[in-house]
């Protein structure tokens, strides 16, 4: 069964090269003014439609781009001022005044609560903990 395909009639004003650039396409392809004419405002209608999809999503990425390098930075700021703030805590925790041993026991402790944040950033489980604080906190994740 053929499906009859139905058209609208549209009257188009050409300036005189391009009409004669369109019958000179026409003439040497063989088809029909109209479906050259049709063929080229579809790809034209379909340029647009990608230029305005693709420009959104390069303003989306470009905004993303920025806040993933600002979150970067203050994340590592973040971090450096914890690491900083818990190491001194660990020295002053064990001896105030620190002495020699406090302080490489504090360095120590300081090592081992690092490795621990980077084996629970690669997605390793949190030890066990009898401290209920830490069993709290835990269970808000």
């Amino acid at each position: 069964m053929v499906r009859k395909s139905y058209k609208t009639r549209h009257q188009l004003f050409l300036p005189e090269e391009m009409s004669k650039r369109l019958e000179q396409l026409a003439t040497s392809s063989g088809r029909a003014r109209s479906e050259i004419l049709v063929e080229a405002l579809d790809a034209w209608f379909n340029r647009r439609a990608a230029g305005k999809g693709d420009e959104a999503i390069a303003i989306r990425l470009s905004r993303i781009e920025r806040n993933s390098d600002w979150l970067r930075r203050n994340q590592a700021l973040v971090w450096e001022i914890l690491a900083r703030l818990v190491k001194h805590q660990l020295i002053v925790g064990l001896m105030n005044p620190p002495g020699d041993d406090a302080v490489a026991r504090g360095a120590k402790l300081f090592a081992a609560l690092i490795d621990e944040m980077a084996d629970r950033f690669a997605g390793k489980e949190a030890p066990v903990s009898d401290d209920p604080v830490m069993r709290k906190l835990r269970s808000l994740q």
